[in-house]
């Protein structure tokens, strides 16, 4: 009989003792959490229906009815949210880059109200470092175009980030209906 002492056998043995112990626990854990989780879940309240009376299980709402929506009325409804879909669409076009000779001079804006629109559209740019509004349209007709129009600020030399917001409004109260905006860049050349 040979017996070879190997320090390093024991010393694995070990490890994997250590390793195994520490998977063992931490499955215990997560069951002990699984199962704390679960009793909370638990409701000890018993369920009251629409008559008062409790019962030790689930009690149904006598007011429910077998079936679901009718294709028919599906259909009507899934027609009726396009169609309000359809009344908030705002589609905005403009030049993103627009430039003015000087701080009083017309440029070129060019803000259009397409043909697809379904509302006036009233257009409000504004500068992004001060929240100042350099500029305000009128209401634009559905097909309509801005092509030249000055600021109502007087611009020094420079280029402003702004944010131009296109408000669609009812032509019978001049309300607001809606919005969408558009980061551009106002450039004063002297």
């Amino acid at each position: 009989m040979n017996h070879t002492n190997n320090p390093g056998k024991g010393k694995k043995n070990n490890e994997t003792t250590k390793r195994n112990a520490g998977i063992v626990i931490g499955i215990l854990l997560l069951i002990a959490i699984l199962l704390a989780a679960f009793r909370g879940c638990e409701n000890d309240t018993p369920v009251i229906d629409n008559h008062t009376h409790t019962s030790p299980g689930i009690v149904y709402d006598d007011g429910a009815v077998q079936g679901g929506w009718d294709e028919a009325d599906t259909n009507k409804i899934i027609a009726s949210l396009n169609e309000k879909v359809e009344e908030g669409m705002i589609n905005i076009s403009m030049n993103t880059s627009p430039n003015f000779r000087d701080g009083t001079a017309e440029g070129n804006l060019m803000i259009v109200n397409e043909g697809i629109n379904r509302y006036p559209q009233v257009v409000e740019i504004t500068r992004n470092d001060t929240n100042e509004m350099i500029y305000k349209s009128g209401a634009i007709p559905v097909g309509s175009k801005i092509e030249h129009a000055k600021l109502s600020v007087d611009l020094p030399a420079g280029t402003y980030d702004c944010t131009a917001m296109f408000y669609n409004v009812d032509p019978n109260t001049g309300s607001y209906l809606g919005c969408a905006g558009a980061i551009i860049s106002i450039t004063v050349l002297e």
